[in-house]
């Protein structure tokens, strides 16, 4: 609950400074959090749906980030992967544990890769993301990944 809070505080003192992005310094977080706040927004608000995972981190060079998460049999998600301004284009990989090995389930590329997950059981899922294509002379960028399924109490 702590860092919960301590989430949060951050992301409030982060966007009470917003400028845009011409004048955002190379490093900033600002404007992926902004891209994923809009995109929450969207998603709960007009879509009825539910967040159940967001994650945000820096990418350089040939680095992969991995994602694990448990997935209920009750629902059919969806995971998005976005990258900042500074990247082009995405690789997200999902695969799933099944009886103590990684199986293969789907892979995607594009600038916002996607792929829907229906779980037959209450199984772990891996994500990895890793960049395909940065912009023109750059060679880092933050990513953002969110796991998202029909919010039950909506509609």
């Amino acid at each position: 609950m702590k860092t919960f809070l301590s989430i949060i505080v951050v992301l409030i003192f982060a966007f009470s400074f917003t400028r845009t992005s011409s004048a955002q310094s190379e490093t900033t977080m600002q404007d992926i959090l902004e891209t994923v706040t809009s995109k929450i927004y969207e998603l709960e608000d007009e879509k009825d749906q539910e967040v159940v995972n967001v994650t945000v981190d820096l990418l350089g060079g040939s680095n992969i980030k991995t994602v694990t998460r448990y997935l209920d049999p009750a629902f059919d998600y969806t995971v998005i992967a976005f990258g900042d301004r500074r990247i082009s284009k995405l690789r997200l990989n999902v695969k799933k544990m099944d009886r103590e090995e990684w199986e293969y389930v789907s892979e995607v590329t594009g600038s916002m890769p996607n792929i829907k997950v229906t779980p037959p059981d209450y199984i772990l899922y891996s994500f990895t993301i890793n960049v395909e294509e940065f912009k023109p002379d750059k060679s880092t960028g933050h990513f953002a990944l969110l796991i998202y399924h029909k919010n039950p109490l909506k509609k």
